[in-house]
């Protein structure tokens, strides 16, 4: 079977959690879980572009391209 790469599950869930805010009545469960959703397309955005390894070799490799 394909694994599912980190963006694609992080899509995933960003998807999920948008969908639960929607079905949620309380106003601060609707926020919290697309707060959540936000955190989850950040993080897949910054995936986005440049191929992740797994295992950061070094320190320095992050700090070429982290003005966001």
């Amino acid at each position: 079977g394909s694994v599912m790469s980190r963006k694609e599950e992080l899509f995933k869930m960003v998807h999920l959690l948008r969908s639960q805010a929607d079905a949620m009545s309380s106003r601060d469960a609707k926020q919290a879980f697309r707060k959540m959703a936000d955190y989850y397309q950040r993080e897949a955005e910054q995936l986005n572009g440049r191929p992740v390894p797994e295992i950061m070799p070094s320190k320095q490799a992050r700090s070429t391209k982290s003005a966001a």
